[in-house]
């Protein structure tokens, strides 16, 4: 078990309880899940993160919450352009094939989808097997592939749809935006009841999204302007606007936002 996972067990049991649900039919999934990421941290067995959106997202922020930050987070996917960039709040690196991104992962997580295997997975399964490569195996996948053999041994994390936890969301949204707050340093004030119904109304319709809306309304409030906030982001306005827009064509207005 990695030192910062024996530290903030309960930090973790409570983010699973956000993308699992709180309920109490939910108790025995949470426990899964802290069994499958201890095996996954000691490198006993490949974490499995399955959604009925993209979990990428999702086991950025388990790798986040176990390995940290500051270790690296490492995607490889064969359709996705090369990017060997430092990665971003927006965009982690990623790589198109295994054995380097295996090596990019050293000391972090490796995170594939199961659709989208890289042609050389064999020979970078052997190199993510040799006792000298520190890696963390996460495969990502549909809902449906829960009854696919390569799961049959260990539970993976099935995060169940939104539409299943309604009466929840209004809660993940002050979660994500307490997340987002601390990530940069704002004030409370700064995530507004008004950008609460927004996010509820517009921008709910998965973890992902509700992650994101939360991030980039407490980004405009410290702000004060798109263009500023883009900067704090570290993506360009133009990419920030549009998001709002195809979201109601209406930006959230306010204190501190011109």
């Amino acid at each position: 078990m990695s030192a910062m996972l024996a530290r903030n067990e309960a930090a973790l049991r409570a983010y699973l309880g956000r993308i699992l649900g709180w309920s109490g039919e939910r108790a025995q999934a949470i426990e899964h899940a802290l069994r499958s990421i201890h095996l996954s941290v000691s490198h006993c067995a490949t974490l499995v993160v399955l959604g009925d959106t993209d979990p990428v997202p999702i086991a950025h922020a388990l790798h986040c919450r176990t390995l940290g930050a500051d270790r690296p987070f490492v995607v490889c996917d064969p359709r996705r352009r090369s990017n060997m960039a430092p990665a971003t709040g927006r965009v982690p690196t990623s790589y198109k094939r295994g054995a380097t991104a295996v090596r990019a992962a050293q000391g972090g997580s490796l995170c594939v989808r199961r659709r989208r295997l890289p042609r050389d997975i064999a020979s970078s399964a052997a190199l993510a097997r040799d006792p000298s490569v520190n890696v963390q195996i996460i495969v990502c996948g549909a809902v449906h592939s829960a009854s696919d053999p390569f799961v049959a041994l260990l539970v993976p994390i099935l995060v169940p749809a939104l539409t299943t936890r309604a009466s929840e969301v209004p809660r993940i949204v002050d979660e994500y935006a307490a997340d987002a707050i601390g990530r940069l340093g704002a004030d409370e004030s700064c995530f507004t009841d008004l950008d609460r119904r927004w996010t509820l109304d517009h921008a709910a319709g998965s973890l992902a999204e509700i992650e994101k809306a939360t991030l980039r309304l407490v980004a405009l409030r410290m702000a004060g302007s798109i263009t500023q906030a883009a900067k704090r982001l570290r993506m360009s306005r133009v990419a920030l606007w549009q998001w709002f827009g195809r979201r109601g064509r209406w930006i959230p207005r306010g204190k501190g936002v011109e």
